[in-house]
């Protein structure tokens, strides 16, 4: 069974391109690709999928906190500040994925 240089999943042999990972596998393919792609074009390709869900989780424990922080302030305040907190910790949990992916991609 041949295996994937970029991702290690296993291939067909009729395979031109990796479905997982879109690296290129034959002469031909790569001819046409333009040369094959580097593990940094993907942002956090190193780490399972679970690490993935950092971003929701914080932006929602974001937006839960912020919404029980105004409880009993003006109308406006309520409006605005949950979304923005929404934003903002959704953002935290990028910059902690992006932590994580180059402590992981150190180790490799």
């Amino acid at each position: 069974m041949d295996l994937c240089p970029n991702c290690n999943i296993g291939l067909d042999r009729e395979w031109d391109i990796c479905p997982n990972c879109s690296q290129a596998l034959s002469p031909e393919a790569i001819k046409q690709a333009g040369g094959p792609r580097s593990r940094d074009d993907r942002f956090a390709a190193n780490v399972a999928w679970y690490f993935h869900t950092i971003p929701f989780i914080t932006a929602l424990i974001a937006a839960v906190f912020a919404d029980s922080a105004v409880q009993n302030s003006s109308a406006l305040v309520r409006l605005l500040f949950p979304p923005i907190c929404l934003i903002l910790g959704g953002f935290a949990g990028l910059l902690i994925l992006k932590g994580i992916a180059e402590i992981t991609e150190k180790k490799n």
